[in-house]
């Protein structure tokens, strides 16, 4: 049975926190990997993984050493030490991470899944500064919601969470059976909604615009709404398998939980709806002239309202 993200979180801290100069407690021995949390001979805190496999190829980030340590058992060991102790949180997720994904892999993959989550989680430990910005912030907010309010309801949670495909760098945001929906956020008084790519609203099928209004939260009030809390009250909607996904679609957007999100405050205030058909204003690749392969525009919120459907 699956760790809550908590109680995991609880245990890597406990023994990272705990641990004595160059030493190292087993996480548990029911992993299939020999999974070890400790502090190195360099005083820094430490995971460790152990496999009777060959070395593999792992690279280092600027706070994080990564390297591989032959065992006088025979086998190998690769080993992610903190070198920036004032990202112990980060490391700490990852470490939680790298455990409960790797549950119920096998040891004949070696330590290549333990690389490709690392791969996935090397920019946390590149940036000081938090990855997202105040306008991406607020789009990921209204991402989440529009999964949770209306996906869900629409078309279960697995379906839901499989169209959530924007993260991936896909054009739209969720495409599921033949339709789609593009959701923007947008602060309260704002009149233009930025279309960022001509193919955002490009489709030959019938979808929608989904535009999420929101304004300035008060921290400590009943419908305040941060980040990091949207985030939380989704995850307990969702069993092991569906936390995995949903967690490896919030690294793609340069998200991991971070206390200074807390400081961006906001409130729902509605969600319209607009189809984007024929009669929409909106701009397609067969317009655009010769040479020209990219283009970003605004739309005027007041000249679509015509397009808006009742929800």
């Amino acid at each position: 049975m699956r760790m809550s993200s908590g109680s995991v979180i609880d245990k890597v801290k406990e023994l990272l926190e705990h641990s004595h100069l160059e030493s190292y407690s087993r996480y548990d021995g029911e992993h299939p990997f020999d999974v070890f949390l400790g502090v190195d001979d360099q005083g820094r805190k430490s995971l460790v993984v152990t496999l009777d496999a060959p070395r593999d190829r792992a690279t280092s980030s600027k706070t994080i050493a990564v390297d591989f340590f032959f065992r006088p058992d025979g086998r190998h060991s690769l080993r992610f030490s903190l070198e920036d102790d004032s990202l112990k949180d980060i490391f700490y997720k990852f470490c939680e991470d790298v455990i409960e994904s790797t549950r119920k892999a096998s040891t004949t993959d070696g330590f290549s899944p333990i690389i490709r989550r690392w791969e996935t989680w090397i920019n946390f430990f590149q940036k000081m500064s938090l990855p997202l910005s105040e306008s991406e912030i607020i789009g990921l907010i209204g991402e989440i919601y529009f999964l949770q309010g209306v996906m869900i309801e629409k078309y279960g949670l697995d379906c839901a969470l499989e169209a959530f495909i924007g993260v991936d760098k896909a054009h739209k945001d969720f495409e599921i059976d033949d339709t789609w929906y593009e959701i923007k956020t947008i602060h309260n008084g704002v009149r233009n909604v930025k279309i960022s790519s001509i193919q955002q609203l490009d489709a030959l099928n019938l979808g929608k615009l989904v535009i999420v209004t929101v304004d300035q939260g008060t921290p400590g009030t009943a419908n305040n709404i941060t980040l990091n809390s949207i985030v939380r009250k989704f995850k307990e909607l969702l069993d092991t398998n569906q936390l995995l996904e949903f967690d490896e679609k919030l690294r793609k957007a340069n998200y991991i939980e971070d206390d200074r999100y807390d400081d961006f405050n906001y409130i729902f205030i509605r969600r319209d709806e607009y189809e984007v058909s024929d009669d929409f204003p909106r701009i397609s690749s067969s317009m655009l002239p010769i040479g020209v392969t990219k283009a970003s525009y605004e739309i005027d919120i007041s000249s679509i309202q015509k397009c808006k459907v009742e929800i």
